[in-house]
C-alpha cells in the first residue's frame, strides 16, 4: 500500500463557463452540488468535535508524560495523539468545500452575493480528481486509526482492572470511544463525498473514469463482547434443570415467576375413634402428623382438659393387648376411669349424705 501523503499541493484550478456544459446534465450537477453542502457541514461538525477531543488528550497527555512514559498503556496514548493530530491536518472538510465552491469560478472573482445564486462554471478533471483521491485516503487512515483505537480502548479495559490510575485510565478509555465514533462519521461523510466527486467526473469527462482507483473499503473486525455471553450462562445456570428426559431443552419450564399452582388437598388418615389417645407416644412416633383440623386439637387444650375426659368410658383390659403368655405388652399405664356416683346410676336421684359418729375428741374441740 502506497503510503499516505500528509501535505498534498492542490493541482491549479481550470474552471470552464457553464454554457460549455449540456442542458441535459445541469439536474445531475445540481443534485451533486447539494450533496457536497450537506458533506461539507457534516464534516465542519464532526472534525470540530474531534479537535476538542484532541485537545483534551493533548492536554492529559502533557501533564502525564514524564509519570508514565514507560508505562505499557501510555504507549497506546502517544499512539491516539498521533493519528488524531494526522486526520485533523488532512483538512478534509476545506477539501470538499473547495470542490463545492470551484463550481462558481476563480477564487479570486468570488464573492458573497455570487455565491448565493446558480453555478457559473465547472471545475476541471484534474481538480476532481485530487478530491476524490484525498477521500480515499482520508478513508484508509480513519480505517488505520479505528484499528488502533479499538486495541488502545482493549488496553485501557485491561488496565482498569488493576485499580491503578483509575480515573486517568477511565477518562482516556471515554476518549478513545468518542473518537472512534467521529471518525466513523468522518468516514461515511468522505465516501459520500468521494462518490459525489465520481458522479461529475461521470458527467463532465466520461473519458477520465477509467484513471480513477476504486475505494478501499476495509471492514474493521471488532471482537464480540463476552458480556451476553456470561449473562446467558449465568441466566441457564439458574434456571431449573430438567428432569424429564422426554421433554427438549426448549420445553424446559422456566422458574417460578408467581404464578398461582393448583395443588391437591391433604389427605386425612382415619382415626379410631374407640382406640385410646396416647399423646406422648404419637408426637414422639409422628412428629409430622397433625390432625385435619387444628382447632379440634391443640397442646393447649390438652394440658387444660383433665385426664379423665381425655380416656373413654371402657376398660383399659379390653383395648389392651395380651400376648401369647398372658402378659401385658409394654405400654404407658393409663389411668383407670373413676366409679360413677349413686345418683348417676339410679337415675339422677339425690342420695342422702350418712352422718359420720361423733366421739369425744370432736365434742372437745366442736368437730
Amino acid at each position: 500500500m502506497a503510503a499516505i501523503r500528509r501535505h498534498v499541493k492542490p493541482p491549479t484550478l481550470v474552471c470552464t463557463p457553464r454554457a460549455s456544459v449540456d442542458a441535459t446534465n445541469t439536474p445531475a450537477i445540481d443534485s451533486v452540488l447539494k450533496q457536497l453542502k450537506a458533506c461539507s457541514r457534516r464534516l465542519q461538525t464532526a472534525l470540530s468535535t474531534h479537535r476538542t477531543e484532541l485537545q483534551v488528550l493533548e492536554r492529559l497527555y502533557y501533564k502525564g508524560k514524564n509519570q508514565h512514559r514507560t508505562a505499557l498503556f501510555w504507549q497506546r496514548v502517544a499512539e491516539m495523539r498521533r493519528l488524531g493530530g494526522r486526520v485533523d491536518e488532512m483538512h478534509i472538510d476545506d477539501v470538499v468545500e473547495s470542490l463545492r465552491l470551484a463550481f462558481w469560478g476563480d477564487p479570486s472573482t468570488r464573492t458573497t452575493k455570487l455565491l448565493k445564486g446558480p453555478w457559473t462554471h465547472c471545475p476541471d478533471a484534474k481538480a476532481l480528481m485530487f478530491v476524490m483521491e484525498r477521500c480515499s485516503a482520508c478513508c484508509t487512515l480513519v480505517d488505520r486509526a479505528r484499528q488502533r483505537l479499538l486495541r488502545a480502548y482493549e488496553s485501557f479495559t485491561l488496565m482498569m482492572q488493576s485499580g491503578a490510575f483509575l480515573q486517568l485510565v477511565l477518562v482516556l478509555a471515554a476518549i478513545a470511544s468518542r473518537l472512534s465514533i467521529l471518525l466513523t462519521e468522518v468516514r461515511a461523510v468522505a465516501e459520500l463525498s468521494w462518490s459525489a466527486g465520481l458522479r461529475v467526473l461521470q458527467t463532465l469527462y466520461p473519458t477520465e473514469v477509467g484513471s480513477v482507483r476504486p475505494l478501499v473499503r476495509t471492514e474493521l473486525h471488532e471482537p464480540t463482547p463476552a458480556a451476553p455471553l456470561a449473562a446467558s450462562s449465568a441466566s441457564r445456570s439458574r434456571s431449573p434443570r430438567n428432569t424429564d428426559p422426554g421433554l427438549g431443552r426448549d420445553e424446559v419450564e422456566d422458574e417460578d415467576l408467581g404464578r398461582s399452582l393448583a395443588r391437591p388437598p391433604s389427605e386425612v388418615p382415619e382415626q379410631n375413634v374407640g382406640a385410646p389417645f396416647y399423646a406422648d407416644a404419637t408426637a414422639d412416633s409422628r412428629p409430622d402428623e397433625l390432625p385435619a383440623d387444628p382447632m379440634t386439637f391443640t397442646l393447649s387444650n390438652e394440658l387444660a382438659q383433665p385426664i379423665d375426659s381425655l380416656v373413654p368410658p371402657q376398660s383399659a383390659k379390653a383395648n389392651e393387648p395380651s400376648g401369647s403368655d398372658g402378659s401385658l405388652s409394654a405400654q404407658p399405664a393409663v389411668p383407670s376411669a373413676p366409679k360413677r356416683k349413686k345418683a348417676d346410676a339410679e337415675g339422677g336421684r339425690p342420695v342422702k349424705k350418712k352422718k359420720k359418729k361423733r366421739d369425744e375428741i370432736d365434742d372437745i374441740f366442736g368437730f
